[in-house]
C-alpha cells in the first residue's frame, strides 16, 4: 500500500527549521571574517546614515546597516571608485585602493540636502534630480514604510500635488488626480513601461503592492517627449525593488477599520552572486481588509478586499559590466465585493445590491541596456500583461448583472542615446497594442475594441551654459483610431544661476484618441440601483491639450547639518474638444446611458507650493499647498457648471518624520481637501442636484521600533493611527437606492495598523 504524503508534508517545517539554522551558521561564521574593504557613513553630527548605498562604479554594491556600516567584500585588486547615495543627503564619491592581504577602512561624512536623488524617468537615464529640466518629485522607500502604504495609492496620497480619489460607495474605486485632472491624463508606468492598461487602472493604483516598490517618480507637467500624448497630467513611474546584497525581509500587520479586523503579510528575498554582476529577487504581498458599513444601513461603505500578489526580477550583467539584461514576472488576483452586507455570502445576484469583481493579472517583461562607448548606448524592452475581469455591478436581485472583460496589452520599446560635448540626444520608438473585450451579455452591453499606436520621439537633453539646460523634442502618434497621425512637439528648460536655486519651465501638447478608458470600464450603480453605462459618441474626434508649467526652488542649507527647499509652481493647461459625459438615457431600458461628446474648450489654472526641510539625519518635514482653478468655456448641460466636478480648488498636505534615540521613528501627517462640487443623483434623494461638498482633514500618527538585537537581524515593531479622528463623510447615501458614486473625502475611516518586520 502506498503510504499518503502527510508524513512528508510533515516534515517540511522541520527541514526548513534545520535550513534557517544553517543560513544563520553561515552568516555567523562570515561575520568571523574581516572585511576587506569596510565603509563607514555618518552625517556631520557623526551619527551613523543606515540604508546608504555604497556601489563600486565597476563591481559590487552593499547597504549600510544601523551601525552606518558597508562591507564590500569581493573588489578585485586596484583602484576603486565609489559612489554613495542616502536619502536626503548629497551623492559622495570616495576611492578604495585594494592590495592582496590589505584590509581598507574608509569614512564618509554626507551633508544634507535636496534635489541630490538619481532619477530616470524625465530622459530613461540616471540623471541628478538638480540637473532635470522636468519638474519631478521622489517618494523614496523610507517615506513608503514610514507612511505604512500597503499600495500605490496609499504612497502617493503623501506627494505634494497628487490627491486620490475614491468614487464609488460599493467598490472603493480609485483614481489618480495631478494638475487638477482625472486619471486617464496621467500615465502610470512601472520599471518605466506603460504595462497598466486601461482596464488595470479601474482598480490598478489599489493592486500594486508597495512591497514591489522601491521608489516612486512623480513627473508633473507633459515636458517630455518620450512619453505618449495623454500625459499631460504627468507621470506616474514605480521603480521596482533592486537588491544590493543577499538577505531578506518579511512583515505582518493587523489591520483594523471601523471595527473590522483585518491583516496584510509581505516579504521579499534577494540572492545575490558574491562575485557580482547577478541577481535575484522575489516579493509577495497578501492582503485582507474586511467589509465595513459606516452608517449602519446594512450597505457597505469600505468594501471586502482579497489581494494576492508575488512576482521575481533577475537581473544579469554581461559583456565586461557594459550590458545588463533584466526580466520580470508579476501576478495579480484580487477579489473585492461592496454593497449588501445582510446577504453577503450569497451570490450576487440574491442581494439587493452588489458589486463584486474578481480580477486576475499576469505581467511579463524583458529589458536590455547596452553601453557601446562612452558616446553610444540603446536600450529595449518588451511587455506582455494580461488582465481578466469577472464582474457583477447590480441591484434588486438582478440576474442580468454579470460581465466579463479580458485585454491583453503588449508594449515594445527601443530607444537609443548618443552622448556629445553638451549633453545626450534621444530617439526611439515605441508600440503599444490593447484589446478590450467586455461583455454584460444579460444588459445587451458589449465592448469590442483593439487600439494599436506606434510612437516615434527625439529628444534632445543639452546643456547651454551658465547654469542653462534645455530638453526639447516632439512624439509622432500613428494611433489606429485616428485618420492622421498627432504631432506632440514639447520642450522644458532649467536655469540653475547658484548651486541652491533653480527655475524649470515647460510646454507641452497633447491628445487623447477616441478610445475606451478605464471609466468605460467601470460600471456605477446610482439611484435606484441603475447601472450608470458610458458610452462614446460615433463622430468622436481626439481631445488636443497645451500644458505649461513654471516653476522654481531654492534650497539652502543650515549650519552644515540642515537643508531646506522652497519650492513654488505656477501651471496653465487648455483643453480643447474637450471630452465631455452628458445624459443620454433611453427610458426604454434599466440603464442610465451617458455618452462622451466633444464639448469645447476647458482652462485650468493653479499654483503650487511647497516647503521642505532636513536637520542632520534626525528630522525632515513636508508642507505643500495647492490652489487651482478649472473651468468650462460654456456651463455642461446636465447641472449648467461651469466649474469641473470633483475637483477641489485647495487641497494641502504636511508631515514630519522624527528619527529619536534607540531607533524609535515617528511620523506625523495631516492631508486636507476643500470643497468641491460632487453630482448627486436621485434614488436616495428626489431628484439630481449638484451638492457642494464640505472640507476634510485627515491625521495620520506612526511610530516604528528597530529593536538592535544583532547587526544581522533587526525586527522593527511598528504602530499607526490613520484618519485619528475619524474624518469622513457624514451625508452618505444610505440603502439599495443610494447612488453609490456620491462619495468624497477620506477613502478610509479610522484605522489602527500594529506590524512587525523581520529582516536579515
Amino acid at each position: 500500500m502506498k503510504r499518503t504524503d502527510s508524513m512528508s508534508i510533515a516534515k517540511r517545517p522541520l527541514r526548513f527549521a534545520w535550513l534557517l539554522l544553517f543560513l544563520a551558521a553561515s552568516a555567523g561564521a562570515e561575520a568571523e571574517n574581516r572585511c576587506p574593504v569596510e565603509v563607514t557613513v555618518t552625517d556631520a553630527a557623526k551619527r551613523p546614515v543606515a540604508d546608504a548605498a555604497v556601489r563600486a562604479l565597476a563591481g559590487p554594491s552593499a547597504t549600510t546597516g544601523a551601525d552606518g556600516v558597508a562591507c564590500l567584500d569581493d573588489l578585485t585588486f586596484g583602484r576603486h571608485e565609489l559612489l554613495v547615495v542616502a536619502d536626503g543627503f548629497a551623492i559622495e564619491e570616495a576611492a578604495a585602493v585594494v592590495s592582496p592581504g590589505d584590509v581598507v577602512e574608509l569614512r564618509v561624512v554626507l551633508r544634507p540636502a535636496f534635489g541630490e536623488e538619481l532619477v530616470v524617468t524625465a530622459t530613461r537615464t540616471p540623471r541628478r534630480l538638480v540637473e532635470i529640466p522636468v519638474h519631478t518629485r521622489v517618494l523614496g522607500r523610507e517615506t513608503i514604510e514610514s507612511t505604512l502604504s500597503r499600495t500605490l495609492a496609499d504612497a502617493l496620497e503623501w506627494s505634494p500635488g497628487v490627491r486620490v480619489e475614491s468614487g464609488c460607495q460599493n467598490c472603493n474605486v480609485s483614481q489618480i488626480r495631478m494638475l487638477g485632472l482625472d486619471g486617464p491624463y496621467t500615465q502610470v508606468l512601472v520599471d518605466g513601461q506603460p504595462t497598466v492598461s486601461s482596464l488595470a487602472m479601474v482598480y490598478g493604483i489599489e493592486q500594486l503592492p508597495a512591497r514591489l516598490i522601491e521608489s516612486i517618480e512623480v513627473v508633473k507637467g507633459g515636458g517630455s517627449a518620450l512619453y505618449g500624448g495623454g500625459a499631460v497630467g504627468g507621470v506616474v513611474n514605480l521603480i521596482p525593488h533592486q537588491p544590493v546584497a543577499t538577505g531578506g525581509t518579511i512583515e505582518t500587520r493587523a489591520i483594523e477599520i471601523g471595527g473590522e479586523l483585518g491583516y496584510s503579510l509581505s516579504g521579499v528575498g534577494d540572492w545575490t552572486r558574491p562575485s557580482g554582476g547577478r541577481s535575484l529577487s522575489l516579493f509577495g504581498q497578501i492582503d485582507r481588509v474586511e467589509p465595513h458599513d459606516r452608517d449602519g444601513d446594512g450597505f457597505s461603505e469600505v468594501s471586502e478586499r482579497r489581494l494576492e500578489s508575488g512576482g521575481l526580477r533577475l537581473e544579469q550583467y554581461l559583456l565586461d559590466d557594459r550590458a545588463r539584461l533584466s526580466g520580470e514576472l508579476n501576478r495579480t488576483r484580487e477579489r473585492r465585493r461592496g454593497g449588501d452586507l445582510r446577504r453577503f455570502e450569497l451570490p450576487p445576484h440574491q442581494t439587493a445590491l452588489t458589486e463584486a469583481i474578481a480580477t486576475d493579472r499576469d505581467a511579463v517583461g524583458l529589458r536590455w541596456l547596452h553601453t557601446l562607448s562612452s558616446r553610444w548606448d540603446y536600450q529595449l524592452a518588451a511587455s506582455w500583461a494580461g488582465t481578466k475581469r469577472d464582474s457583477y455591478y447590480g441591484a434588486g436581485f438582478d440576474p442580468d448583472a454579470y460581465g466579463t472583460t479580458r485585454n491583453p496589452l503588449f508594449t515594445v520599446d527601443a530607444q537609443a542615446n548618443r552622448s556629445h560635448a553638451q549633453g545626450t540626444l534621444t530617439w526611439g520608438s515605441q508600440w503599444t497594442h490593447d484589446e478590450i473585450s467586455d461583455r454584460q451579455l444579460g444588459r445587451g452591453r458589449v465592448i469590442e475594441e483593439a487600439n494599436s499606436d506606434l510612437g516615434l520621439f527625439v529628444q534632445d537633453d543639452r546643456r547651454l551654459g551658465s547654469g542653462w539646460t534645455l530638453l526639447y523634442g516632439a512624439r509622432s502618434d500613428w494611433h489606429s483610431a485616428l485618420d492622421e497621425p498627432v504631432l506632440s512637439p514639447r520642450a522644458a528648460l532649467l536655469w540653475s544661476p547658484r548651486l541652491d536655486f533653480t527655475l524649470r519651465a515647460s510646454l507641452a501638447r497633447g491628445f487623447r484618441p477616441p478610445a475606451v478608458f478605464d471609466e468605460d470600464l467601470h460600471v456605477e450603480l446610482v439611484g435606484g440601483g441603475r447601472a450608470r453605462v458610458l458610452r462614446n459618441a460615433p463622430d468622436l474626434r481626439e481631445e488636443t491639450s497645451t500644458a505649461a508649467l513654471v516653476s522654481g526652488e531654492w534650497r539652502p542649507f543650515f549650519y552644515n547639518r540642515g537643508s531646506a527647499a522652497l519650492e513654488f509652481s505656477v501651471y496653465h493647461t487648455r483643453l480643447d474638444d474637450r471630452f465631455q459625459t452628458i445624459e443620454d438615457d433611453d427610458p426604454a431600458t434599466p440603464e442610465l446611458e451617458l455618452t462622451r461628446i466633444n464639448f469645447g474648450r476647458a482652462e485650468i489654472d493653479g499654483a503650487e507650493l511647497a516647503v521642505s526641510w532636513r536637520w542632520g539625519s534626525r528630522l525632515e518635514g513636508e508642507v505643500g499647498v495647492v490652489e487651482q482653478r478649472a473651468r468650462l468655456a460654456e456651463p455642461e448641460p446636465d447641472f449648467g457648471s461651469r466649474a469641473f466636478l470633483r475637483t477641489p480648488e485647495r487641497h494641502a498636505l504636511a508631515s514630519v518624520t522624527w528619527r529619536l534615540p534607540r531607533e524609535i521613528d515617528l511620523f506625523f501627517g495631516a492631508r486636507y481637501t476643500g470643497p468641491m462640487l460632487v453630482p448627486h443623483y436621485a434614488g436616495f434623494v428626489a431628484e439630481d442636484r449638484l451638492e457642494t461638498t464640505r472640507s476634510f482633514t485627515t491625521l495620520d500618527l506612526n511610530a516604528s521600533w528597530r529593536l538592535p538585537l544583532t547587526p544581522a537581524h533587526e525586527p522593527r515593531l511598528t504602530v499607526g493611527l490613520q484618519n485619528l479622528t475619524d474624518a469622513y463623510q457624514t451625508d452618505l447615501d444610505r440603502g439599495p437606492d443610494r447612488d453609490a458614486a456620491y462619495v468624497y473625502g477620506p477613502r478610509f475611516p479610522r484605522s489602527v495598523v500594529v506590524g512587525l518586520e523581520l529582516s536579515w
